[in-house]
């Protein structure tokens, strides 16, 4: 029994400091690299500011969110899509869902992975996406890698790397204005 509450202090403490430095963090950017199932799918940089704020630049992709307002510009088809945020939309990354909303709803363990410590999330409460979600956690508290194993089966997995914590992002950042000449479809 002792082994048991120390386990679980131990994942308590652990998710604690996670979202003790999310919280401090006014804003974030890092490189990632998502593969599904083996494969690269996408990769670029992201950016994160409090209130989700948020911006995704990709080859041929970017997606921003002033957290009111989103606008995801298709470069080769030069074409602008602006909606209005939704938080629940499932295609939005946000690392305020899986730090603070989702382990909520998840029965929590750790493990460890070549040094690392990680976050293992399993869902026992409705709205949430994935069957089981891991999280490897660097010793700055920030996330390394996420592994979800989605209700279809699929295995989508992001790492991060080159963190660049509390740099000073303009308000520009989280804006976007259409280019010159691209068609733009508003679905606000």
């Amino acid at each position: 029994m002792a082994a048991t509450v120390y386990a679980q202090n131990s994942t308590d403490e652990m998710l604690k400091k996670l979202q003790d430095k999310f919280n401090s963090i006014e804003n974030i950017s890092a490189d990632f690299v998502q593969t599904e199932n083996g494969k690269i799918t996408l990769s670029g940089r992201f950016f994160y500011a409090k209130d989700n704020k948020m911006r995704i630049e990709m080859k041929n992709l970017i997606i921003v969110t002033d957290g009111k307002t989103s606008w995801s510009y298709n470069k080769r088809m030069n074409k602008v899509i602006i909606s209005s945020y939704n938080p629940n939309d499932p295609s939005y990354f946000s690392p305020k869902q899986i730090i603070e909303e989702y382990p909520s709803k998840c029965n929590i363990s750790t493990e460890k992975d070549n040094g690392s410590d990680v976050l293992v999330l399993t869902p026992d409460k409705p709205g949430v996406n994935f069957k089981s979600a891991k999280i490897w956690i660097s010793s700055e508290n920030l996330i390394l890698k996420i592994l979800l194993a989605g209700q279809n089966d699929a295995v989508v997995q992001v790492n991060f790397s080159n963190y660049k914590v509390n740099s000073k992002l303009g308000k520009s950042t989280f804006i976007f204005t259409p280019p010159k000449g691209s068609k733009v479809i508003d679905l606000r």
